[in-house]
C-alpha cells in the first residue's frame, strides 16, 4: 500500500503537529509554562544514541534582564541540564501524536547578537546517555549475551527487550569502556550476514527500553513510498570498495599448539552480494585475512563472521525523505518505487531525522540493502 493511501483514513494528515513535555511525562511544556518552539528535530539511529534539539524563541525579557516563561516564572530552572524531555510528532492533537523519544537536557545554549532578539536552543540525548557516564571493565565467565545485556540494562534503569539467540555460553573481557561502548561491542561481534545484531532505546509512559536484538526481517515493509507522490527525495549509491566474498580470521592455539582457522562466506539474501559482483566483474575471490587473538575454531568463525557482516551491509546505502512518518524508525523497511528497475527495492532502515518546523513535518531517513 502506498503510504498517500493513509491520508483517507487519517482525516488529521495535512494538521501536522509537534508535542514536548519537560520533567515529567503529560507535563506539556506549552500547556503548562506557556512556552512554544519554533522547530525540534529527533534524530535516532541504531546503536547509537538517539539526539534531539528544539528552540525557544521569545524568551529573554530585555526590562528584567533574563529570561521568562509567558506566564512571568523563570525560565532556566525548567531547563537545567538533566531535566527529562518526552517528545511527540505526528499530525492532530498531541494525543494523536506519536511519543518519538524520551531523554535528559545535555546542553543549553543561546546568543546576545546586536539588534537581535535571544533564542534558547535546547539539546539533549536519549536515555542511553547514563550509559556513557565512566568507563569501567565488563568481565563475564562462561555467560550468555543475554546476561551481559540485562546487566547493563539493570544498572542503568531499562526495562529490556531481548530477542533472538545469540551465543549462550562466552566469554567476554573487555578494556575499560563505556556501556554504550560495551553494548556496541557486543552487537558487532556476534552478527553475521544472516543475523545482524543491533540494539536501541525507546520511550515508554512506564520508563525507558532497551531493545538488543537481530536486525528485523526486510520482507513485508512497513510502507512503499513513491518518488513524485510521497518520496521527496531519494540519493543511493552501490560501492564495491569495501566488498569481500569470504573471511578468514587466523588464531593460536596455545594449548594445543596448532592454528586456528575461522571462515565465513557471503550469502545473496535475496540478490548478488558485493563479493559475487567482484567476482564476475574481476574473475578473482576477494579474500579479506584478519589475525585476531581467538581462543578457539568457534569463536574464529564468529569474529569471521561479524567481519563479514559489517562489510556486507555497505553495499547498497542512501538517504531520502518523505513527508512527516513518526511510524518510520530505525530498525523497520520501507519499500521505495518509481525508481526504476535498479533501485525500486525494500530497504532496511537505520536513521531517521523527524523535523517539525514551521514549514511543516519532513523524516529523513538513511537505508541499507547487503545485495545489489
Amino acid at each position: 500500500m502506498l503510504r498517500t493511501a493513509r491520508s483517507s483514513a487519517a482525516p488529521g494528515l495535512y494538521v501536522p503537529g509537534a508535542s514536548i513535555d519537560l520533567g515529567a511525562f503529560d507535563q506539556d511544556m506549552r500547556l503548562s509554562h506557556g512556552l512554544v518552539f519554533t522547530q525540534v528535530e529527533v534524530d535516532l539511529q541504531l546503536s547509537v544514541a538517539g539526539q534531539f534539539r528544539f528552540t525557544i524563541p521569545h524568551a529573554f525579557d530585555a526590562e528584567r534582564g533574563d529570561f521568562f516563561t509567558p506566564f512571568g516564572k523563570p525560565l532556566m530552572p525548567l531547563l537545567k541540564l538533566g531535566t527529562r524531555v518526552w517528545i511527540r510528532m505526528g499530525y492532530g492533537d498531541r494525543a494523536q501524536q506519536t511519543p518519538l523519544f524520551a531523554g535528559f537536557i545535555t546542553a543549553l545554549g543561546t546568543g546576545f547578537a546586536e539588534g537581535g532578539a535571544p533564542e534558547v536552543e535546547v539539546s539533549g540525548t536519549d536515555a542511553t546517555y547514563l550509559m556513557t557516564l565512566g568507563t569501567k571493565e565488563h568481565r563475564f565467565e562462561s555467560k550468555s549475551v543475554r546476561d551481559a545485556v540485562a546487566l547493563v540494562a539493570q544498572q542503568n534503569g531499562f526495562s529490556l527487550k531481548f530477542s533472538g539467540t545469540p551465543p549462550s555460553n562466552v566469554t567476554l573481557d573487555s578494556n575499560l569502556q563505556t556501556d554504550l561502548e560495551f553494548l556496541g561491542k557486543l552487537a558487532q561481534n556476534f552478527s553475521t550476514p544472516q543475523q545482524k545484531w543491533e540494539f536501541f532505546a525507546r520511550p515508554r509512559k512506564s520508563g525507558d527500553e532497551l531493545h538488543f536484538r537481530p536486525r528485523s526481517e526486510i520482507e513485508p515493509p512497513l510502507a512503499t513510498l513513491k518518488w513524485g507522490v510521497d518520496l521527496l527525495s531519494f540519493k543511493p549509491e552501490i560501492n564495491l570498495g569495501n566488498q569481500v566474498s569470504k573471511v578468514e580470521v587466523h588464531g593460536w592455539d596455545e594449548l594445543k599448539k596448532e592454528k586456528i582457522l575461522g571462515v565465513a562466506t557471503a550469502d545473496g539474501q535475496g540478490g548478488k552480494p558485493g563479493g559475487d559482483i567482484q567476482r564476475a566483474a574481476f574473475g578473482r575471490e576477494t579474500v579479506l585475512e584478519l589475525r585476531l587473538p581467538v581462543k578457539s575454531k568457534e569463536e574464529a568463525d564468529q569474529r569471521a563472521a561479524a567481519a563479514l557482516a559489517k562489510r556486507t551491509n555497505d553495499l547498497v546505502k542512501g538517504d531520502g525523505e518523505t513527508l512527516g512518518f513518526p511510524e518510520l524508525l530505525p530498525d523497520t523497511s520501507v519499500a521505495l518505487v518509481g525508481l526504476g528497475e535498479q533501485f525500486s527495492k525494500t530497504y532496511y532502515v537505520t536513521k531517521t531525522v523527524h523535523r517539525y518546523d514551521s514549514g511543516g513535518y519532513r523524516t529523513r531517513f538513511s537505508i541499507e540493502r547487503p545485495a545489489a
